[in-house]
C-alpha cells in the first residue's frame, strides 16, 4: 500500500520526473522497506519495556525502529548472492544510502511536528525558496506511510 502510494503521489506532483534513476529506485526501496521486520509496536513502547528488535535497541538511541528497517534493508542490497548493488560505486553507493536512510527515518513519528512544521514554512515562502529533492522524497514517504 505505501509503495502504491508513494508511486502515486510521486507521478502526480511530478516528483519521479525530477528525480534522476537512483533517487527513484532509492524512493520505492524506502517504500518497500520502511517498515522491514516490524514487530507490531513502537520504538517508544520497546524503550519503556526495555525490550529490543533483534538486539538493535541497544545499538540505537532514538529511531530505534527506522535504524532498524534501514539496516536490514541494506543488509539484503549488499548481500553478494542477492547482488542488487553490486558494481555500485562508493560515492553512488552513499548516495543512495543516504536517500533511503533519510526517507525511512522519516517515518519515525516522532519527528512528525518537525516535519509539519518544516512543509509549513515551505508552503507560505512559495516559490522563494525550492524544496529539496531529498526532503520531497522524505514527505512523500512520510505522506504515504500516515495514509496507510
Amino acid at each position: 500500500d505505501v509503495t502504491q502510494t508513494v508511486s502515486v503521489i510521486a507521478r502526480r506532483t511530478g516528483t519521479l520526473a525530477r528525480l534522476d534513476a537512483w533517487e527513484r529506485f532509492a524512493l520505492l526501496a524506502a517504500s518497500l522497506c520502511h517498515d522491514l521486520e516490524h514487530p507490531g509496536v513502537t520504538s517508544i513502547f520497546l524503550d519503556r519495556a526495555g525490550s529490543t528488535v533483534d538486539g538493535v535497541a541497544g545499538a540505537f538511541r532514538d529511531t530505534v525502529l527506522e535504524k532498524h528497517h534501514t539496516l536490514r534493508a541494506f543488509e539484503v542490497m549488499v548481500d553478494n548472492d542477492i547482488g542488487i548493488l553490486k558494481g555500485v560505486s562508493s560515492k553512488k553507493y552513499w548516495s543512495f544510502r543516504n536517500n533511503i536512510a533519510g526517507c525511512i527515518l522519516a517515518t519515525d513519528f516522532a519527528k512528525h511536528a518537525s516535519y509539519c512544521a518544516q512543509a509549513r514554512a515551505l508552503a507560505q515562502e512559495g516559490a522563494q525558496r525550492p524544496m529539496s529533492k531529498q526532503l520531497e522524497m522524505e514527505l512523500i514517504v512520510k505522506c504515504a506511510d500516515i495514509s496507510n
